[in-house]
């Protein structure tokens, strides 16, 4: 049975074009599915934390699953926290966030992140002439995902390269984005290109946002930069050429406008 488990979750932890939120729910409610096996949980949380080791509302999630089964011998109050939270997880952030990004219609924004799509499309509702920008985010190019949803919900939008941000800031009113996790100094962890944003912002004067649910907020300050596989850049590159691959970065404070959360 774990090696059938295992099979399912695979497709959750070689994910790598999906925001934290969204594997969070998707690890949630395939885990619920399982409770059949709760014997078998501590080794899958194990293996959970090691393969989603990157995403820290993930691993808060996994420890208290963990201290759960240790306390209650079940799951019962757990998945029933958790499925509440997941009701309704954007309508706090949503009210928290319009009151400062009702006065911008036009966004730039990188990668692919469950909660900014859901906060546009609560703006949607408020601002007529709404529309945004996405950078592509490579070597993933997970932004085309974010894009495509934005369009199927009407949203006029453009993509570009992290190439083109410059020149595109020029033309937005601010920039908006997710969050990987947030440290205890104010920094925030997010895809790679978002550093290159957020100076760019600076520099053009152009406010910078960071949205993020509470979950995302870290007691540390230690983040440890992963070297992702080369070929995802270039697969035949030559020999003597090394290729450099990192899916994260740290975002300075002091280019950041506000971190808007619930």
């Amino acid at each position: 049975m774990l090696v059938k488990l295992d099979n399912k979750l695979s497709k959750i932890f070689s994910d790598k074009k999906s925001g934290s939120t969204d594997i969070l729910i998707e690890l949630h409610e395939h885990l619920q599915k399982e409770q059949k096996i709760i014997q078998l949980f501590p080794e899958i949380i194990d293996l959970a934390k090691t393969q989603l080791r990157t995403f820290h509302n993930v691993q808060i999630y996994l420890n208290e699953m963990k201290s759960s089964i240790k306390r209650d011998k079940n799951l019962d109050a757990f998945f029933k926290k958790y499925d509440k939270i997941f009701l309704n997880p954007f309508n706090s952030l949503y009210e928290k966030s319009k009151k400062i990004l009702y006065k911008y219609s036009s966004f730039i924004t990188l990668s692919n992140s469950r909660t900014v799509f859901e906060i546009f499309c609560g703006l949607k509702n408020d601002i007529p002439d709404l529309n945004v920008i996405v950078s592509e985010s490579r070597p993933k190019n997970e932004g085309r995902l974010l894009a495509k949803k934005l369009a199927q919900v009407n949203i006029p939008t453009q993509i570009i390269t992290e190439a083109m941000i410059y020149e595109s800031v020029k033309k937005i009113d601010a920039a908006l984005v997710g969050s990987d996790y947030i440290l205890k100094n104010g920094a925030v962890i997010n895809k790679v290109g978002c550093s290159i944003l957020a100076a760019t912002c600076h520099v053009l004067k152009k406010p910078f946002y960071v949205i993020a649910r509470k979950d995302k907020f870290s007691k540390s300050n230690n983040f440890n930069q992963k070297e992702m596989p080369p070929e995802e850049i270039w697969r035949h590159h030559p020999k003597n050429i090394r290729i450099r691959n990192f899916y994260f970065e740290k975002i300075d404070k002091k280019l950041i406008t506000k971190i808007i959360s619930d």
